[in-house]
């Protein structure tokens, strides 16, 4: 697991380029209303696999999206909206 080295906001484009073949875990997406489709987020977590990515967003809560850059049968414009908010480690 990889986690993102700054909280920059990328749009999807410069997703795919900076992460090509990854799974990423975004926070704070943001969706176009009109088509569902991501726009851009901050990449909290990268990783060749989905697993890796699933375990880390369980440690949040609230809303975030996880995507794949790589060949895939999920079309480009679909992603998974999850939920996220750090969760209370006391």
């Amino acid at each position: 697991m990889t986690a993102a080295m700054n909280n920059k906001r990328l749009t999807v484009t410069e997703m795919f380029e900076k992460y090509p073949d990854q799974w990423l875990f975004i926070i704070k997406p943001e969706i176009c209303k009109n088509t569902s489709q991501l726009l851009s987020g901050i990449v909290q977590v990268h990783s060749p696999t989905r697993n890796i990515v699933h375990k880390a967003s369980k440690k949040f809560v609230g809303g975030a999206a996880i995507k794949f850059t790589g060949d895939s049968s999920i079309p480009e414009d679909k992603h998974t909206l999850i939920s996220y908010r750090l969760k209370n480690t006391e």
